[in-house]
């Protein structure tokens, strides 16, 4: 299993989220919220849920 930097996901995360919330998308607010709380595992089950790629996140 690869080690993920889960603190530079959650805060890709919350940028990605953000940044839907003041395109249009209000809901995401919630989503940014949430992750906040989030442990690695479910920051990790989200990021896959919304498409991208743990692979960028991944420590060597």
């Amino acid at each position: 299993m690869a080690k993920i930097d889960t603190e530079e996901l959650r805060d890709y995360l919350e940028d990605y989220c953000g940044t839907a919330a003041f395109s249009g998308f209000p809901a995401a607010l919630l989503d940014v919220a949430d992750i906040d709380d989030m442990d690695g595992h479910e920051l990790c089950e989200k990021a896959e849920d919304l498409g991208i790629d743990l692979e960028r996140f991944r420590v060597d």
